[in-house]
């Protein structure tokens, strides 16, 4: 249910709270090895029943409680006794209470190892102070980039969740291709999402919003969550104000109240993001020290006065500032120059206490290019100050670091997927970084500064690790990726200030020339030798063939070990025959993987099955067929090969289904 606000609701019932514990003698409770943790307990802040006859409070006993007490007495009095209550579940108390009176509640958990810390709090309801609605809440300091929202909490309401969405845009139908209003905003969708944010799913505990359970002010980077549950508040991702369309943004502040009992209300105020305008008088600068500029990165620190509450800081480059803009950047000027950067400036505020630093890295960046760096301050009362900017051009490769290779030499190579390499360096020197492949790149001064290249194209080894690269053991030596390859080494050394030291080229400062390495080739393997079917067994194959299927009796002949069969289906034929498709019968044979790489040992595979084993002489099968020879078509087939006393394969005998056997068609003895 949707509530419209008045212009002036009456005034939140205010709950003072105070914490206060107290503890046994430390040494009283500490725990045994033997025994648990001494629990703990957490009370909620009290609400008021809509009855206004009870406070209502959740309290949470810590997994290791056995039993928790509780009591809640007038302050000043002593005369309640506690209630006591086995279990660690979390428990709503509705403890009935007066309007007008201060109470004191106080509770503990126990267990075998002791008593927890007391949690007290300290509570009235006053009717003056009672609301008609669960919240109250007012937009202030309203500004193109940043708002301010202030809520008050009613003592009916137990907590609340806020949210600030942009209601909308204007889009395309896609039928018609008229412009269509598109909503954002859903209020079922806000519920279910506020939903979320008080009960996080277990498995995946995002929040898409804030919630608590006293008066409270936001801002717009708390109005938007899209956190994990143990992330802090002031990690909350923020809702940007200001989109780069022309399009006015309408933005809707929505806050999901939830009563004593559980019932949620959703109230909402609807506010239109105002033009950036620079009517402030707050002043900020930018510092961005020599020694953190890099490659792709630098850091810039920023500093405002003190009427500065927020801050808008961001690093952009000429091309995007002069977009927004009919002139080049050259020809810019400075206010030309401002009213771009505010369309830049699409971005969630940093609230601003005291000077920060923010570092500008991404792997877009060139290096030895210009930047620029803005800020544009904001006041406590939303009013946006004067914009700054400064330049910056990124780094670019230098070699001034005093640590230096002193020696190389490269060990015998034995094994082909590694080179080794024996790296001494003089007393400077913390770190070396390796590059080694099959060419030298033109940007290899580039390369070796660039800490994005680090473990891709050059590997960094602390000195003390130096001795890895002179043996394979323990995963030592450089991984050679293509064996038998002339391969070009180069490194720099790394000092204790960080700084490189001019690029050495290894082969050459080993004394072996200046035209790389020439790695050991890796041993080719013969090929295994090709089975031959030129043994001596053989068998007698007698066929009774009928309507789909066929008797086949086999009986070993001399100088026979084994017989192996081979099914094969769908479009066999005779060797030498002249059918589209078909495959000859030595072929299906050569092609088993069992024959390739024969061991009379091995147990047969694929579509190769012991048909008679050593020690049986005859037998006979009924089979079934589904595919007919005819002679323009193949059919399936029972391949015999036998295996003869010199551990040699012959390919027997044969039938082939509408074909016959290999001789005679019908039967035959081989």
């Amino acid at each position: 249910m949707k509530n419209i606000f008045k212009t002036m609701l009456p005034i939140l019932a205010m709950a003072a709270c105070v914490w206060t514990s107290c503890s046994d003698d430390k040494d009283k409770n500490d725990p045994t090895p033997e025994k648990p943790a001494l629990p703990t307990i957490t009370v909620s802040e009290p609400a008021l029943s809509a009855d206004n006859t009870k406070a209502v409070v959740t309290v949470t006993p810590s997994d290791d409680t056995e039993k928790w007490y509780w009591k809640c007495e007038p302050k000043g009095e002593s005369a309640a006794a506690y209630t006591a209550v086995t279990g660690k579940e979390e428990t709503k108390l509705e403890i009935p209470i007066d309007i007008d009176k201060d109470y004191v509640l106080t509770v503990y958990a126990e267990n075998e190892s002791g008593k927890s810390q007391e949690a007290v709090k300290e509570f009235i309801f006053k009717y003056e102070d009672l609301m008609d609605e669960l919240v109250e809440f007012e937009i202030k300091n309203l500004s193109a980039f940043s708002m301010d929202v202030e809520v008050k909490k009613g003592a009916k309401c137990a907590k609340y969740v806020i949210g600030a969405i942009i209601k909308g845009y204007m889009g395309k139908d896609l039928e018609t291709g008229q412009d269509k209003y598109e909503e954002i905003y859903k209020e079922a969708e806000f519920i279910e999402s506020a939903e979320l944010s008080l009960n996080p799913n277990k498995d995946y505990p995002m929040q898409p919003y804030n919630w608590s359970d006293v008066s409270a002010t936001f801002n717009e980077q708390t109005l938007v969550r899209s956190a994990l549950q143990d992330k802090d508040i002031s990690e909350s991702k923020g809702i940007i104000l200001t989109a780069l369309e022309t399009d006015e943004t309408e933005v809707v502040v929505a806050i999901y109240a939830v009563d004593a009992e559980g019932k949620g209300t959703v109230f909402t105020k609807e506010v239109t993001v105002p033009d950036a305008e620079l009517n402030g008088q707050v002043v900020a600068s930018i510092e961005i020290p020599a020694g953190k500029i890099a490659l792709r990165s630098f850091e810039a620190t920023f500093t405002a006065d003190a009427n500065c509450a927020k801050m808008i800081v961001g690093q952009t480059d000429a091309g995007a500032i002069a977009k927004n803009s009919s002139k080049p950047f050259a020809e810019m000027s400075v206010a030309e120059i401002e009213a771009s950067i505010l369309k830049l400036g699409a971005s969630v505020p940093v609230t601003y206490t005291q000077p920060f630093s923010k570092e500008f890295a991404s792997k877009d960046m060139v290096p030895n290019t210009k930047y620029y760096v803005y800020a544009i301050p904001i006041d406590k009362q939303g009013k946006l100050g004067k914009i700054v900017y400064t330049g910056v051009t990124t780094g670019r490769p230098t070699f001034e670091g005093v640590g230096s290779i002193t020696s190389v030499s490269f060990p015998e190579q034995t094994s082909p997927e590694k080179l080794l390499v024996d790296i001494s360096v003089n007393e400077n020197t913390t770190a070396v970084r390796v590059f080694w492949e099959t060419s030298v790149p033109a940007n290899l001064d580039w390369i070796m500064v660039d800490e994005a290249s680090s473990n891709v194209q050059w590997i960094e080894y602390k000195v003390e690790d130096l001795g890895k690269l002179k043996t394979e053991e323990n995963n030592g030596g450089l991984y050679i990726l293509s064996p038998g390859s002339t391969y070009y080494l180069r490194a720099v050394t790394v000092d204790k200030d960080g700084k490189l030291s001019e690029i050495v080229d290894l082969v050459a400062k080993a004394g072996k020339g200046d035209d790389g390495i020439q790695t050991k080739a890796a041993e080719e393997e013969e090929p295994p030798a090709e089975v031959t079917f030129e043994g001596n067994g053989a068998l007698t194959l007698e066929v009774t063939p009928d309507d789909g299927s066929a008797e086949l009796a086999v009986t070993k002949g001399d100088n026979t070990v084994k017989v192996y069969l081979v099914k094969y289906a769908s479009d066999a034929m005779p060797d030498g025959g002249n059918i589209r498709g078909g495959v000859g019968i030595t072929d299906i044979v050569k092609g088993q993987e069992f024959f390739q790489n024969f061991d009379p040992e091995a147990v047969p595979t694929g579509q190769v099955s012991l048909f008679l084993d050593a020690s049986t002489n005859t037998k006979t099968v009924t089979d079934y067929f589904s595919n007919e020879y005819d002679g323009t078509y193949g059919g399936d087939a029972r391949i015999f090969v036998t295996l003869d006393n010199a551990g040699k394969l012959k390919i027997a005998d044969y039938y082939i289904y509408g074909y016959g056997t290999m001789n005679d068609n019908i039967s035959s003895g081989n």
